[in-house]
Formats: structure tokens, sequence, C-alpha cells
């Protein structure tokens, strides 16, 4: 497995970078152990160093010490970086830093499942796609061509932004968890990259052939061009 030219590793290479620049550059909206955390990233990055230049196969390499540590470390980074409990965002600023600590987290946790995913380099595989299902949908308020949709599963939500004209609530779809963005004021945290889908296939990962590949990839590209 070619481990250094992964997308995989490389789309978590970007999520560690991106998480230094918010706490060094950045900074989050309360109050947090900003050395420790940088302590622990440093840790994280150590550790998929070692991954990245294993060059193991796929079978061995979920069993290799460096990137079982990975998960665990991540979630000690996630308790330091952690928002107290009645922290609200007081601004769409603060809403997409949140938004991009939570991503950023997903990448890191859920690496071994996506390694788990085979020997091919996909870009498809660098990150997580889920079905869910769409609980709300409204009008853009400031873009008439645009839907802010609710959807999630049982264990988490997710606001999408979609030009999907034809959406609706109670459909089961498939979303990327992408970098969030904010669109004409409101932060977007997936894009939606399948038709309507079985009920099965809520919580759980699509097979590629019920995803759009394409729009995927470019988008796994985007991600690795930025910082």
């Amino acid at each position: 497995m070619d481990t250094a030219h992964d997308f995989r590793i490389l789309v978590a290479e970007n999520a560690i970078a991106r998480l230094e620049k918010i706490l060094k550059q950045k900074g989050l909206p309360y109050p947090h152990r900003k050395e420790k955390a940088l302590e622990i990233l440093s840790k994280i990055r150590s550790n998929l160093m070692a991954v990245k230049y294993s060059f193991m196969p796929a079978n061995l390499l979920l069993n290799y010490p460096p990137l079982k540590q990975i998960p665990k470390l991540a979630l000690d980074f996630a308790k330091e970086v952690a928002p107290p409990k009645m922290f609200k965002p007081k601004d769409v600023k603060e809403k997409l830093l949140l938004s991009e600590v939570k991503y950023c987290l997903r990448v890191l946790i859920g690496l071994p499942l996506r390694i788990r995913l085979g020997e091919e380099n996909k870009p498809e595989n660098s990150i997580d796609i889920l079905g869910v299902e769409v609980l709300s949908v409204m009008k853009h308020p400031k873009a008439s061509n645009l839907k802010i949709t609710k959807a999630g599963t049982e264990k988490e939500g997710f606001t999408i932004i979609t030009n999907i004209i034809n959406i609706r609530k109670g459909e089961i779809r498939a979303v990327a968890l992408l970098p969030p963005i904010i669109l004409f004021g409101e932060v977007s945290d997936a894009m939606y990259c399948s038709g309507p889908l079985t009920k099965e296939i809520k919580g759980k990962r699509p097979p590629s052939k019920l995803i759009h590949i394409s729009e995927i990839s470019s988008k796994v590209e985007e991600i690795l061009r930025q910082k």
C-alpha cells in the first residue's frame, strides 16, 4: 500500500494542519488548554507520519500501533478543546469554527475504519460518507436557488445547504462529510452525494456504486489544496 500518497493519509494530515491553524491563528472562543491541545496534536502528527511512511498493506496497518493511537489521541484532543456545556456560538464565524473542529476530529478518529475499506487509493475513501434522513427542507433566505436542510441519523445531525431542487423531507440520501463552508451567511456541514436511497442505508456507508464519485473526488482534491 502506497501510504505516502494514499488519500486517506493525506486528508488526515490536512485535518491536523487545520486544527493547528485554528489553535495558533484563529483561536477558540472559550477557555481551553491550548498548549496541552497542541502537545496532543504533535503526538497525533508523529503517529500519522509513522503510518504515512510505513508502506504496509492495509490488513497489517490495521494492527500497527501508531494507527491505533491516532483515534485515542484525537479523543484526548477533543476533551481539551470541547466547548463548555452552556456555550453558544455568537455568530456564523464561531459556528464555522466549531464545525471545522468537529470535521477534523471525525477524520482522525475514523481513519482506521477508512483504512479498513481496502488497498485501493480512492479519493472517496478518504472521507466519511453516511446515509442520512432528510428531516426538514426550507428555502435559503438569501439565495433563491438554495435550500437549507436538516438531516441525520439517530446519533447525529447536520445542516446541509444544497441546490438539489427536488429534495424532500423523509428521503434517505448519502452525504459526504466535508470541511464546513459558509453559504450566504449559513454554515453547511456536508454535501449530498446521491439520489434517494433505501431506508436500510440510513446510518451506514453506502456502496460506492450508489454515490456520485466524480463530485466527491473533486472535493477531496480541493481539500488537499487547502490548509
